[in-house]
């Protein structure tokens, strides 16, 4: 399914935090909600090429040893070209092309961040749960 970005990726929360005790955990959801697009002139865009949808992936991960933890949300709006549905008959992959870019600014802020915390940066390679 072909998809325009419409705003850049939102980081709405992000928290690490370093466990007293090793856990693991490996929580990652994706939510697929319509919006709506507001043209220049205060007009709604009524989405002639697709709808427009918010993603979101809200997360909670603890990699394996389970030394830290991460969490947040994050999300973008984007328009699915020629789908004017609800998003409920969408297929798995589809879900998995749309989260993707969000999952890796994920992967990207968990390197960063343990970079200096840790002074060695830790990769995630998850996936969300759909």
């Amino acid at each position: 399914m072909d998809f325009k970005k419409m705003t850049p990726v939102i980081v709405h929360a992000f928290h690490y935090d370093l466990n007293d005790k090793p856990k693991t955990k490996d929580e990652v959801n994706f939510g697929l909600r319509k919006a709506q697009k507001q043209n220049e002139d205060g007009t709604t865009d009524e989405g002639k090429d697709g709808n427009y949808y918010e993603i979101n992936v809200v997360f909670d991960v603890a990699p394996a040893p389970g030394d830290f933890s991460v969490s947040g949300t994050i999300s973008q709006i984007v328009q699915l070209k020629n789908y004017y549905g609800d998003g409920s008959d969408l297929e798995k992959s589809d879900y998995k092309l749309q989260s993707r870019p969000l999952v890796e600014y994920i992967e990207t802020l968990t390197y960063e961040v343990t970079q200096v915390t840790l002074d060695k940066p830790v990769n995630l390679n998850f996936k969300a749960n759909f």
